[in-house]
């Protein structure tokens, strides 16, 4: 999605979205800042990936602090 947010469908069947700004500004994830390599994302062994599994955040953390799409406009 735009604006750095990343749109989650969890086994349970729910759709989250989850805000990566804040975590933007950890060393870690600071090349995601980059919207090109943020849109690289995919999902590796359910856990979603960057840049060749070099970055990484676990589904469980995605799941707790997202957002259910519905509620997102």
């Amino acid at each position: 999605m735009d604006d750095h947010r990343l749109w989650v469908r969890f086994s349970t069947g729910e759709a989250k979205v989850f805000d990566f700004k804040p975590l933007l500004k950890m060393p870690a994830f600071a090349p995601l800042a980059d919207m090109d390599v943020f849109r690289g994302v995919y999902i590796d062994y359910g856990t979603a990936v960057w840049c060749g599994g070099d970055i990484d955040i676990a589904p469980e953390a995605l799941y707790e602090a997202g957002v259910l799409a519905e509620n997102v406009g």
